[in-house]
């Protein structure tokens, strides 16, 4: 009201000196005075408590700090508010209440899961930097509060002390949402007592690029890093690199001394070929005597027949099958076929009926080829089963 009566105040003077102003003077002595009044906005005091901690990390050669802000609030309508934190250098970000802009800042992030807690991370460890934590209602900074951080002390390495135990690893194939990964396990010597170690942390890399730091505590030009699941009593290592060696550094810290271990990995053997086994065609399976696959190669067909031989005419029932299939058990080239014969039945050679594939049509490496053979008579029932792998050309 102060503000609108003095400007009031000023037009009348203006007028009552010279009555001859023109009317863009005074429009524009209004432009310059309105602002002011339009822009003037009321903060509320959200925060019962707001506070900023920095925190040491290194990785690798890069020393960061680790900038942790916590805060309370009085109250907080999760519906409509938001707590969102910006950071820049002291002399850089600011606050603007007239336009409700924050500026000079490198980073932004809200608290988008409600954790009372926000944290930015920076490569230089020595920097000051000054937050500003606001709470936003529309899109508009309603609170805020400005917090200055100070350096953290990087902590001081322990001497080169004690010595690790032992460790051994064991890698294998697995395979993890339908693609295959080198899993590799590394583990401490059985019984080792690692209850003095405060920090255990196992790295992987190429084993002529990894190394230690001149420190021999923390490690370079790794690839990935590990920590030590108690649980699991392991450190775990999982890569898409099925054939890849691998050297990996085991480093560890107690109150008052630093160790490290390494070793050197060779990759998991491939599995075995599900063919291993198979035979060329043309050849026969089984005993023709009694009961047999005969198969053969002509051309670029494999053709193949099950055999039964009858030595007694007494029989009084037979059956002869002959079946292909995939190493995985799904069906095969060729359809299954029978013969089932009823008395009287003579001795001699009973046959299926000869089946045919196309081996460039066929894409597996070999073929499983079986035959169930069955008679039944006077002296009894009795059965017989052969099967075999076969390779395709």
């Amino acid at each position: 009201m102060y503000s609108l009566f003095s400007f009031f105040l000023l037009l009348f003077l203006l007028i009552s000196c010279n009555d001859k102003s023109k009317s863009e003077d005074l429009f524009s002595l209004a432009f310059l005075i309105f602002p002011v009044i339009s822009t003037n906005i009321n903060m509320e005091d959200k925060f019962q408590s707001a506070r900023v901690t920095s925190f040491y990390r290194k990785d690798g050669n890069i020393e960061f700090q680790d900038i942790l802000i916590e805060y309370k609030l009085n109250s907080s309508d999760v519906t409509f508010e938001t707590v969102e934190a910006y950071v820049g250098k002291p002399n850089e970000i600011s606050f603007n209440a007239q336009t409700n802009q924050i500026s000079g800042f490198f980073q932004r992030k809200e608290d988008l899961f409600q954790t009372n807690s926000i944290v930015f991370s920076y490569s230089d460890y020595s920097k000051k930097f000054k937050v500003f934590l606001t709470v936003k209602k529309e899109g508009k900074v309603i609170s805020y509060r400005e917090l200055t951080t100070s350096p953290p002390n990087p902590p001081t390495i322990p001497p080169n002390s004690i010595t690790l135990p032992s460790i051994s690893y064991e890698s294998k194939r697995s395979v993890i949402g339908g693609i295959e990964y080198q899993v590799i396990r590394v583990r401490f010597q059985a019984g080792s007592d690692l209850s003095a170690f405060k920090q255990l942390n196992a790295y992987i890399g190429r084993p002529s690029i990894i190394s230690l730091a001149a420190d021999n505590f923390n490690v370079i030009n790794y690839i990935s890093a590990s920590f030590y699941d108690t649980s699991s009593q392991n450190f775990l290592f999982i890569t898409p690199e099925l054939n890849s060696t691998y050297k990996i550094i085991v480093i560890g810290s107690t109150a008052d001394a630093k160790g490290n271990r390494s070793i050197d990995t060779i990759p998991p053997p491939p599995p075995v070929s599900p063919c291993v086994g198979s035979v060329n065609a043309p050849t026969t399976i089984g005993n023709c005597a009694n009961h047999c696959l005969v198969i053969d190669l002509v051309g670029n067909q494999m053709e193949y027949t099950a055999k039964a031989t009858i030595e007694s005419a007494n029989e009084d029932y037979l059956y002869l099958d002959t079946t292909s299939s995939t190493v995985s058990d799904s069906n095969g080239p060729a359809t299954f076929s029978y013969t089932e014969i009823f008395t009287p039945i003579n001795t001699g050679t009973y046959q299926t009926d000869q089946r045919t594939f196309d081996v460039l049509t066929y894409h597996e490496e070999c073929v499983v080829l079986s035959s169930y053979f069955v008679k039944d008579g006077p002296k009894g029932f009795s059965d017989n089963y052969i099967s075999g792998k076969v390779i395709v050309p």
